[in-house]
């Protein structure tokens, strides 16, 4: 992988990894929306990919 597709990738997984932390905080102790945990999963699964990418096992 190229430097410049590597830098993006970080950028991007920078950017769900503030989402995913924000979200965080946000979750409140009871009565979680499921829009919410939609979200995080989404989240979850764009941080996971990136990662995939950046980092091939």
């Amino acid at each position: 992988m190229d430097e410049d597709r590597q830098k993006e990738l970080s950028l991007q997984l920078d950017a769900v990894e503030k989402k995913l932390a924000d979200l965080k905080a946000r979750w409140p102790f009871h009565s979680v929306q499921p829009k919410m945990v939609a979200e995080r999963e989404d989240l979850e699964e764009e941080r996971d990919r990136l990662l995939g990418i950046i980092n091939p096992a």
